[in-house]
């Protein structure tokens, strides 16, 4: 009968049980640890902080030691992850210059077209002239700012009713005019009204102040198509204050019953604005050309301000 293999079965019961022993003892030592410090921490809490900083010190070169390797393969994860994301992204971005560049070849051919054609046809535009630039003396504030004062005034050129322009966008006009300063009606203003476009869809519209920090759009005619959100509105140059083109904001609302606009530029910490002269100011009596009604801004017909009459050759 062959008894060699009962030693080997003997060794490694033996081992195990060794293990199960060892484990159990460190097991009870460990938690034997736990329970001295936590009656030490409450009846001397100095005490047990030593013993833990010392811990502390003991295990942290122990641990970063054993964590190298998990943060070195984690790192090594991270740059390949990085790798093929930037070259996804490098792929999209370049596919993406490809069709601004396109787009921006289209726009320069048919600027060129349109200046050759206003050169034939002999077109005459205002040009935009500025004026003064400053910084926001000081704005109201509460809800939200709805007049602001500049540093400049009529000494300076400044009169009344002219545009306020900042880095982001329009600001407002300016309302009242002194010596040394001047005073804008903010495009948030209740009273404010500003001619816009909506600049997808080329539909004109009043940009209407709540003394909220929205806009309502208002009075939209054009092609009947429906706004979405992050359509941009630019000013119509309609009403001879405020040049076309310049941004007013950008619709958060598209709701038919209520479209809102946030604007673009806030006079609080906006930085540097330009006052420029009115896009087409209404010219004094004129010796020749019909009677009629010149076109102002709202806001000043719901002041009262009587819309002004430029008389010509067939008035008396």
């Amino acid at each position: 009968m062959d008894w060699t293999p009962a030693p080997r079965r003997t060794t490694a019961l033996r081992r195990e049980q060794n293990l199960a022993l060892v484990s159990a003892v460190v097991s009870g030592a460990v938690i034997a640890a736990g329970l001295i410090l936590l009656l030490v921490a409450r009846v001397n809490p100095d005490t047990a902080s030593g013993v833990r900083a010392a811990a502390t010190d003991i295990v942290a070169p122990v641990w970063s030691v054993v964590r190298s390797p998990l943060d070195g393969a984690a790192k090594l994860a991270g740059d390949f992850s990085d790798y093929f994301g930037a070259v996804s992204r490098a792929d999209r971005l370049e596919a993406e210059l490809d069709i601004a560049n396109a787009r921006l070849r289209a726009a320069r051919a048919g600027q060129r077209e349109l200046q050759q054609l206003k050169r034939l046809m002999a077109v005459r535009e205002p040009t935009r002239t500025v004026v003064a630039t400053t910084r926001i003396a000081a704005a109201t504030a509460g809800s939200v700012a709805r007049t602001a004062m500049l540093a400049v005034g009529s000494g300076d050129g400044v009169t009344r009713d002219m545009p306020v322009i900042g880095r982001d966008g329009l600001v407002g006009r300016t309302l009242e005019v002194g010596r040394t300063s001047a005073r804008v009606l903010l495009i948030t203003d209740p009273v404010s009204r500003v001619p816009v476009i909506v600049e997808r869809t080329g539909q004109a519209g009043l940009a209407i102040g709540r003394n909220l920090p929205t806009l309502l759009l208002a009075d939209r005619v054009g092609p009947d198509q429906p706004l979405i959100v992050g359509d941009r509105i630019v000013t119509s140059g309609d009403g001879g204050v405020y040049p076309p083109g310049v941004p007013v904001g950008v619709v958060v609302d598209a709701s038919p019953q209520m479209p809102l606009i946030r604007p673009a530029s806030s006079p609080l910490g906006g930085g540097f604005v330009t006052v420029e002269r009115g896009w087409l100011p209404i010219p004094a009596d004129t010796p020749a050309g019909p009677v009629f009604d010149a076109p102002v801004p709202v806001e000043a017909r719901t002041r009262g301000a009587p819309a002004p009459r430029l008389r010509g050759a067939d008035t008396p």
